[in-house]
């Protein structure tokens, strides 16, 4: 367990101290609280997995009341939320998009918008990269070709599905089997186009064979008329924390040719895992 920090307080000056040491004893008992709340809020982003409030108060060496309010005052401001049943507290809709916000700026200003410019120049066809958010796929970059038609385009920030796209396949081919079955248990299996899997069996038989040869594909599962190939971008560890895609008109690339950028889309992916530096 985490010593618990000790903080000055405005009570330990005299009565008749100076200013200056009642303001400087706030100061730094404002300082400890926000290491604190950064230090809860960095603790419940690492932990990849829902966390009791009895959790968060050991681990940060803190009274469980104090933990209690803590929680409250993030939830109150969309930075945590609590489960319904377990009220178990996990990263809140404005701490994610915080980070999205956080990792597209860095995208376009690094050298991983190389790497993925370097590979639309490659292949001659529009390539994006996305990362799981809930139950939905997020684009935290795009690079289009030029002759991308103009009805098809996706912007950052963007949201697309996770059972009929093939970064979303890629998702559930290589999270974890726990979480692969309550995202599965979860997702809506509706047809987008006549190639949606919509059977269960279908889906799963689909993300073993993904699995098996490390790339995944869109045939025309999400948007008739356009296919689309993808390879994971691990972090250190071995997981799966983006994916790397290219995107095409049915007309310009068939299912073959997509699979035929496995090696060069997984190089890129691999340079990309390096750059984003996931923890």
């Amino acid at each position: 367990m985490a010593k618990r920090a000790t903080l000055p307080q405005t009570g330990d000056c005299a009565p008749d101290a100076p200013k200056t040491c009642r303001r400087a004893a706030a100061a730094e008992q404002g300082a400890g609280v926000f290491q604190r709340s950064f230090a809860m809020l960095e603790l419940i982003v690492r932990s990849g997995a829902p966390l009791a409030s009895t959790e968060i108060a050991e681990a940060l060496g803190i009274p469980k009341p104090t933990a209690y309010r803590m929680i409250e005052g993030f939830e109150r401001q969309g930075l945590v939320r609590r489960q319904f049943a377990s009220k178990r507290v996990t990263v809140g809709p404005r701490l994610t998009d915080l980070a999205f916000n956080i990792l597209r700026a860095s995208v376009q200003y690094a050298p991983r918008r190389m790497i993925l410019e370097s590979l639309v120049r490659s292949v001659g066809e529009t390539c994006n990269v996305g990362t799981l958010d809930a139950s939905e796929i997020v684009y935290l970059d795009r690079v289009e070709a030029k002759h991308w038609p103009l009805r098809l385009q996706f912007g950052i920030g963007s949201r697309v599905p996770l059972h009929c796209t093939a970064i979303g396949k890629l998702f559930l081919a290589f999270l974890p089997a726990r979480q692969r079955r309550e995202l599965l248990g979860g997702l809506d299996l509706r047809a987008m186009t006549p190639a949606t899997l919509t059977d269960g069996k279908a889906l799963q038989a689909e993300l073993a064979a993904i699995r098996e040869r490390g790339v995944s594909v869109d045939a025309e599962e999400y948007i008739v008329g356009v296919v689309c190939v993808a390879a994971p971008i691990f972090n250190g560890a071995g997981q799966m924390r983006a994916g790397l895609a290219v995107q095409a008109p049915s007309a310009r690339m068939s299912i073959g040719q997509a699979l035929a950028l496995r090696d060069e889309l997984i190089a890129a992916a691999t340079q990309l895992s390096a750059s984003f530096e996931f923890g």
